[in-house]
C-alpha cells in the first residue's frame, strides 16, 4: 500500500504536473509556426480542392444525364404507361362483354353494364392523360373516335341483352300458362273419353242383345286396341313435350314437378303397352316407347343433365349445354319414331274396328249400325283431339326452347296443321253434349301459337336479339383490336424517344467518367505524398505507440511506459493524460484486490451458514465452491474423503456410488452414474434420492446464465415418512369408499364425495321421470326353485337391469325383492324431455335384454323364464335425504311415484306402460299405442295410458314403418299392417297431397291464370283424410 502511494502522485502533484505541461506547450507554441492541427488543415484542404474539382465535373455530367432522364420519365415513360393502361382497360372490356351477354337476370345485366360503363370512363381518363405527353392531334382524335364507337356498340349490346331478357321472361310465363291450359285440357277430355267409351259399350250391349257374344267380342276388342293405341299416342306426346319443356326450363325448381308428371305419363305408357296383345308390330312399339321413356328415366337423363347445367358455373356450362342439346335431338328422334310407328297402327286398328263391325253387324238393322258407328266415331274424335292437343302443346314447348330460328317455321307449320285438325274435330262434336268448356280450353291452347304475341314470334324475336348482341360483341372486339394496334404504335414511338435519350445519356456518362478518373488519380497521388511524408511519421506512428500503451493498461499492465510525454503538441498532451490515468489505475487496482478478498470471505461464511448442502459447478462441470454440508450428505461419516474446487461432478458422484452411499446405485453403478449425469446436465426439476442409512435427499439443480450449475441438497426424510403414512391411510379410505359405493347409486355417491351435496336431512320438489318394474309370476318362480338357484337367478336379473340403467344415466333408488325403483332428473338432469326419453329408451333396452336372457335361462334349465312389467310416469316428486340424523336414505316420494307403481301393476308381462305426461315428452321419438284410461288406487280421476312399441328409428329399419312429425305435418304409416286396399288408398291420398303441394309451389307468386288453377286444385279433388 505504501509503495502504491509513492508511485501515484497526489492531487497536488497531478495539478502541478498538468500546469507544467501546459506551460511547456505554450512555450513551444510561441516558437513553432504551425501545429499539427494547422498542418492537417492545409493537407486536407488541398485534397478537398481536388475533390471539389471532381464534384464540378460530376455535376456537369449529372446535369446532362438529368435532362435526358427527365425527357424519358416525363414523356416517354408516361406515354408508355398510359398506353399500356389503355390496352389493359380495353382487354377488360373484351372480357366483360361476354358476361353481359350471358346475364340471366336484369340484376346481373345491370351489374355487368355498370362494370362496362366504369371501364369506359377509365379508358376516357387514360386517353385524356395521353394529351399531355405530346401526342399528335390526329392520333389523339383517332383514339377518341375508336372510344366513341366502342361506347356506341356496348350501348347497343346492352339494349339487345335487355330486350332478350324481357322476351325470355315473357316466354317463361307463356310456357307456364301452356302447362296450366294443357292440364285443364287433359282433365276436361278424360271424363269425356271415358263417357264415350262407356256409352259405346252400353249402347252396343242394348242394341245387340241377341248377338251378344259375337258383337261384344269383336267390338270391344277393336275399341280396346284402338283406345290403347290412341292413349299411348297421347301419353307419348305428353312425355315428349315434358322432356322438351325440361330441356329448356330456366328455373331448377320447376324440373322436379315436370319430372313427376313425366313419371306419371311413362307409367301410363307402360300400362297401355301391357294391354296390347303380343305381336311383331307391338314388340316394335315396345322398343320405340322404351327408348323415349329411357331418356327421362336413365342414369344420365334429360332432367339430371338440365339440372346440372343450370347449377354449373359459367366456365363448365358449355359442355353440359352441348350434351343437353344432343339429348333434346334424341328426344325428337325417339318421338318421331314413336309417332311413325303408332300412326299406321292407329289407322289399322280403326279400319279393323269399322270393317269388323260391318261384317259382324251385316245382318243387324240400320239403327244398330248407326248407333255403333256413331259411338266409335265420337270416341275416335275425342281421342284424336286429345292427341292433337298434346301434339300442339309439345310443339309449343319445343318452339320455346329451339336454339335455331330456322327450326321455328317447320314447328309452326306443324302446329298450325295440328290446330286446324283440332278445330275440325271440335266441329264434329255435338255442342250440346260437350258444352263450351272443352272448346274454350282448345281455343286457349291454339291461341298460344296463333295470337299476335304467340310463342313462335316471342322465340323468334328473342333469337334475333341474341344475334344482334353477338354482332355488337364482334364489332366491339374488332374495335378493341383496332385500339390495341393504336396502343402498340404509341408504345413504339415512346420507346424510340426513350432510346434516343438513352444514347445521349451514355455519351455524357462517358465524358464524365474520363474527367473523374483524371481528377481521382491526381487526388490519390496527392494523398499518398501527404501520408508518406507527414501523416505516418509525425501522427500515425506516435498514436499507434500511445494506443499500444492504452491496450496494455486496459489488460491490467500498470508497469508499461507511456511514450511521447516529451512532446509539446496535442499528442504530447494525450500521452501526459494517459500517464495520469496509469497512476490512478495502480491505486484503484490495489483497492479492488482488498475488496475482492473481503467479498470472497463473506460469501464463504454465508454458504457455510445455510442448513442445506450447496454446490456451484462451472460450465466445464468442475466444482467452484461448496459448503461442508455438501460433503457430509454425499459421504456421511467418512471424514477422510476430501472435496476440493476443480473436481468434476462425475468424479464426486461416482465415488459416492462406488462407496455404497446411494441405495439406488446398488449393483448398477455405471448405469446410475449415466442417469445422474443426464439429469445433472439437463435438470428438469427436483429429484429424490434414498441413501444407504435410510435418509431421503431432495436434489434441486438449476442452470445459470454462464452455463454452470447450482445444486441444493435438502434432507426430506421426515417429510417422506409422513407422505408414506398418508398414502397408506388414503389407500385404506379408498377401499372403504369403494365398498360404500356399492350401497349407493353412482350419481348419489359422486355428488356426496365431490361435495356437491351435503349429508343432511333435506328435500326439494323436482320434476322427475320415475320407473317401476317387477317380475311377473315371481311367487310361482320362488316356489319352483331352490333358494340358492333363486338367489343366483335374481342377482343375475338385477345385475343385467342395473347395468342397462347405469348406461343410460339413471339413478337406481332401491331394490325391493324382485322390483326395481329408478328415477331420472336428480342429482343430475339433462332436461325433463331428455330425461323422459332416456328412461323410455332404457325400458325398451331392458325388455330386449330380457328376451335374450330368456333363452339363456331356458338353456340353464328354467322352465318358465322371467318376464318383467314396467311402468313409467313423469311428474313432480319430493327428492332428498329422508330418515334420522343417524340413518338416512336418499329416495323419492309423492303422487308421481305412486302413479308409476300403479302403471307397473296394470301392465301385462313384457309390456311397458307410460302415462300421458311421459308420452307427451317422447312421442316424437317413440312409437306408442293408446291403451285408454284406467282407474288406479289413490288417484281420483282416470289415468290415460300408452303402451310403448319401439323407437321410430328401429321401426323404420326392422319393419315397414314410416314416421315423420314436424310443425303442420304428421305422417304415420305401418305398411306391414296395411292391406292391399289400405295401401292403394294411402297411395291415392299421398299422390293427391303431392299434386296439391306442386300446384301451391307453382302458384307461390300467382297471376290471374295461376290463381284459377290453384282454386281448381283446392276445390276439385276430394278431401284428404
Amino acid at each position: 500500500m505504501d509503495q502504491a502511494n509513492r508511485e501515484y502522485p497526489g492531487p497536488t502533484s497531478v495539478e502541478a504536473h498538468t500546469s507544467k505541461s501546459n506551460g511547456v506547450g505554450r512555450k513551444h507554441d510561441g516558437k513553432a509556426a504551425l501545429g499539427i492541427k494547422a498542418k492537417l488543415f492545409l493537407a486536407f484542404g488541398g485534397m478537398a480542392m481536388l475533390t471539389v474539382g471532381a464534384g464540378v465535373v460530376a455535376w456537369y455530367a449529372f446535369t446532362d444525364i438529368d435532362r435526358s432522364v427527365t425527357r424519358i420519365t416525363a414523356e416517354s415513360i408516361v406515354g408508355m404507361a398510359a398506353s399500356l393502361r389503355l390496352a389493359e382497360k380495353s382487354a377488360e372490356i373484351t372480357a366483360t362483354a361476354p358476361a353481359l351477354i350471358a346475364s340471366r337476370s336484369e340484376e346481373e345485366r345491370s351489374k355487368e353494364q355498370e362494370k362496362l360503363v366504369r371501364r369506359l370512363n377509365e379508358i376516357s381518363a387514360v386517353t385524356e392523360s395521353l394529351r399531355v405527353t405530346g401526342m399528335a392531334e390526329a392520333r389523339f382524335a383517332n383514339l377518341t373516335e375508336i372510344e366513341g364507337k366502342i361506347a356506341t356498340e356496348l350501348k347497343a349490346l346492352d339494349g339487345a341483352v335487355a330486350q332478350r331478357l324481357r322476351l325470355s321472361a315473357q316466354r317463361q310465363t307463356a310456357i307456364a300458362d301452356i302447362a296450366v291450359v294443357e292440364t285443364k285440357f287433359q282433365n276436361a277430355l278424360e271424363p269425356l273419353v271415358d263417357d264415350a267409351g262407356f256409352n259405346l259399350v252400353t249402347t252396343s250391349e242394348e242394341v245387340t242383345a241377341k248377338s251378344k257374344e259375337a258383337i261384344i267380342g269383336l267390338i270391344e276388342g277393336g275399341v280396346n286396341a284402338l283406345q290403347a293405341l290412341l292413349t299411348l299416342r297421347a301419353d307419348g306426346n305428353l312425355a315428349a313435350s315434358l322432356l322438351r319443356e325440361a330441356a329448356h326450363v330456366d328455373d331448377p325448381a320447376l324440373i322436379q314437378p315436370i319430372r313427376e308428371r313425366f313419371s306419371a305419363a311413362a307409367a301410363a305408357i307402360e300400362k297401355s303397352l301391357a294391354a296390347l296383345p303380343q305381336s311383331n308390330q307391338n314388340r316394335r312399339l315396345h322398343e320405340v316407347s322404351k327408348s323415349l321413356i329411357g331418356l327421362g328415366r336413365g342414369v344420365d337423363n334429360v332432367f339430371q343433365v338440365r339440372s346440372q347445367e343450370l347449377r354449373a358455373p359459367v366456365e363448365t356450362r358449355h359442355s353440359l349445354q352441348i350434351k343437353r342439346e344432343d339429348m333434346t335431338a334424341a328426344v325428337e328422334l325417339a318421338y318421331r319414331k314413336l309417332f311413325e310407328t303408332l300412326t299406321p297402327m292407329v289407322d289399322d286398328a280403326g279400319f279393323d274396328l269399322v270393317t269388323t263391325s260391318e261384317d259382324v253387324t251385316a245382318k243387324s238393322t240400320k239403327a244398330i249400325t248407326g248407333l255403333v258407328e256413331g259411338g266409335a266415331n265420337t270416341l275416335q274424335v275425342l281421342l284424336t283431339l286429345r292427341a292433337e292437343g298434346n301434339l300442339a302443346a309439345g310443339l309449343l314447348n319445343a318452339a320455346a326452347g329451339v336454339p335455331d330460328p330456322t327450326s321455328l317455321k317447320p314447328l309452326q307449320e306443324r302446329f298450325v296443321a295440328a290446330a286446324s285438325r283440332a278445330e275440325k274435330l271440335l266441329a264434329r262434336l255435338p255442342p250440346a253434349a260437350y258444352g263450351d268448356t272443352l272448346k274454350g280450353l282448345t281455343e286457349k291452347l291454339i291461341a298460344f301459337g296463333t295470337s299476335t304475341e304467340n310463342i313462335f314470334n316471342l322465340r323468334r324475336e328473342e333469337l334475333r336479339q341474341i344475334a344482334v348482341a353477338q354482332a355488337s360483341l364482334q364489332t366491339n372486339n374488332a374495335l378493341v383490336l383496332r385500339l390495341g394496334k393504336e396502343v402498340a404504335e404509341l408504345v413504339l414511338t415512346a420507346q424510340n424517344s426513350s432510346d434516343a435519350a438513352a444514347v445521349r445519356t451514355a455519351l455524357a456518362i462517358r465524358d464524365g467518367r474520363l474527367l473523374l478518373l483524371l481528377i481521382t488519380a491526381l487526388s490519390v497521388l496527392g494523398a499518398i505524398v501527404i501520408a508518406v511524408l507527414y501523416v505516418v511519421p509525425r501522427i500515425v506512428r506516435p498514436i499507434e505507440n500511445i494506443t499500444a500503451a492504452m491496450s496494455g493498461l486496459a489488460a491490467g499492465d500498470t508497469s508499461i511506459d507511456v511514450p511521447g510525454r516529451d512532446r509539446s503538441d496535442e499528442i504530447g498532451r494525450m500521452a501526459e493524460a494517459l500517464g495520469v490515468f496509469r497512476d490512478t489505475a495502480i491505486e484503484v487496482q490495489l483497492s479492488n484486490l482488498k475488496e475482492i478478498r473481503e467479498s470472497r470471505r463473506r460469501l464463504t461464511v454465508a454458504i457455510e451458514s445455510i442448513s442445506e448442502a450447496f454446490s456451484l459447478y462451472d460450465a466445464e462441470d468442475r466444482l467452484v465452491v461448496c459448503n461442508s454440508k455438501y460433503r457430509t450428505l454425499l459421504y456421511p461419516g467418512d471424514t477422510a474423503v476430501e472435496i476440493s474446487p476443480g473436481m468434476t461432478f462425475e468424479r464426486i458422484v461416482r465415488r459416492a456410488a462406488e462407496r455404497g452411499y446411494v441405495r439406488d446405485a446398488d449393483g448398477r453403478v455405471e448405469e446410475w452414474v449415466r442417469e445422474r449425469m443426464a439429469r445433472h446436465l439437463e435438470p428438469s426439476g427436483p429429484q429424490v434420492q434414498q441413501r444407504r442409512d435410510g435418509r431421503w435427499i431432495l436434489v434441486s439443480e438449476r442452470k445459470i446464465d454462464e452455463g454452470g450449475t447450482v445444486a441444493v441438497y435438502s434432507d426430506v426424510t421426515e417429510l417422506k415418512q409422513r407422505e408414506n403414512q398418508l398414502t397408506e391411510k388414503s389407500r385404506a379410505l379408498e377401499q372403504l369408499s369403494n365398498q360404500l359405493a356399492k350401497y349407493l347409486s353412482p350419481q348419489v355417491y359422486e355428488s356426496i364425495f365431490t361435495g356437491k351435496q351435503e349429508v343432511k336431512i333435506a328435500s326439494r320438489r323436482k320434476e322427475l321421470t320415475v320407473f317401476f318394474s317387477d317380475i311377473a309370476g315371481f311367487t310361482e318362480t320362488t316356489d319352483r326353485l331352490e333358494s340358492e338357484d333363486l338367489t343366483r337367478l335374481l342377482n343375475h336379473y338385477l345385475t343385467e337391469m342395473s347395468q342397462i340403467a347405469l348406461s343410460y344415466g339413471a339413478t337406481v333408488d332401491k331394490y325391493v325383492g324382485d322390483a326395481i325403483v329408478i328415477f331420472f332428473g336428480d342429482p343430475e338432469t339433462r332436461g325433463v324431455k331428455e330425461d323422459a326419453l332416456a328412461c323410455v329408451e332404457m325400458a325398451i333396452a331392458m325388455q330386449k335384454r330380457m328376451l335374450e336372457l330368456q333363452d339363456v335361462w331356458r338353456t340353464s334349465g328354467i322352465e318358465k323364464p322371467l318376464q318383467c312389467r314396467i311402468g313409467i310416469n313423469t311428474g313432480y316428486c319430493t327428492v332428498g335425504n329422508f330418515g334420522s340424523e343417524d340413518r338416512m336414505d336418499y329416495t323419492i316420494i309423492g303422487g308421481g311415484v305412486n302413479l308409476a307403481s300403479r302403471l307397473e301393476a296394470a301392465a301385462t308381462p313384457g309390456e311397458i306402460l307410460i302415462s300421458f305426461e311421459t308420452y307427451a315428452n317422447v312421442r316424437d321419438r317413440i312409437h306408442c299405442e293408446e291403451r285408454g284410461h284406467i282407474s288406479v288406487k289413490g288417484i281420483a280421476y282416470p289415468v290415460a295410458t300408452y303402451q310403448v312399441v319401439d323407437a321410430y328409428e328401429n321401426l323404420g329399419t326392422e319393419r315397414l314403418f314410416v314416421h315423420e312429425e314436424r310443425p303442420n305435418l304428421r305422417l304415420d304409416l305401418n305398411l306391414d299392417a296395411m292391406s292391399a286396399s289400405d295401401r292403394d288408398h294411402a297411395a291415392t291420398v299421398l299422390r293427391e297431397a303431392l299434386n296439391r303441394l306442386s300446384a301451391l309451389d307453382q302458384a307461390s307468386t300467382p297471376g290471374p291464370q295461376e290463381t284459377k288453377q290453384v282454386a281448381s286444385a283446392q276445390n276439385g279433388p276430394p278431401k284428404v283424410e
